[in-house]
């Protein structure tokens, strides 16, 4: 038991000296692992459903006792909406989050709504907009499909629940070393 312990936090420091010095760790290290280098750029292919057009969806494969990671993609819709919500069978927790600076220090916050303007694409990226998927049921391996329902409220108040899948490694479209995704100032 002393040995897993102490590997556990030998993985945690390795994973905070890896960061850049300007972020605030608070806890959530564990989601800020990028996919091996040996993984092939990956994409799920466009998914469309309402007027809605979700492109270039994945998601980080975990490494080791790592429980959380993040998840990516574009969002273009022909009306105004907001992605209010995120679900997956993959975590127990899953969230819009926000990364932004305070100061010189990079903070992860949820995201109540995220608006979106019509025939505009929303990219949800390291370092920026994401999803966190958390409390993972199991590890996510490199090329696994990873299923997404997202939530969007459209003006009038309506909802529209978009399932999506996601392709566990790096995206295709960018998605490089560290991109600065997902740790910090975790407000629930």
């Amino acid at each position: 038991m002393k040995s897993v312990t102490y590997l556990a936090a030998l993985s945690a420091i390795a994973l905070i000296a890896a960061c850049s010095e300007n972020h605030d760790h608070a806890g959530h290290a564990e989601h800020t692992n990028d996919a091996p280098a040996a993984v092939e750029a990956v994409a799920a292919p466009s998914q469309v459903q309402d007027g809605i057009s979700v492109q270039n969806a994945w998601v980080r494969p975990t490494v080791g006792e790592q429980d959380a990671t993040g998840g990516y993609l574009t969002i273009t819709s022909q009306e105004p909406l907001a992605l209010v919500g995120v679900a997956s069978p993959a975590a127990e927790i899953s969230e819009v989050h926000e990364m932004k600076m305070d100061g010189d220090i990079m903070r992860m916050r949820m995201a109540e709504r995220i608006e979106l303007k019509a025939g505009e694409p929303l990219e949800l990226k390291p370092g920026g907009y994401h999803l966190m998927l958390m409390s993972l049921t199991a590890p996510i391996q490199a090329g696994q499909e990873v299923e997404l329902s997202l939530l969007f409220e459209k003006p009038d108040g309506s909802r529209i629940e978009m399932p999506v899948k996601a392709v566990a490694g790096q995206n295709a479209a960018g998605g490089g070393h560290h991109d600065q995704d997902g740790h910090g100032d975790h407000k629930h």
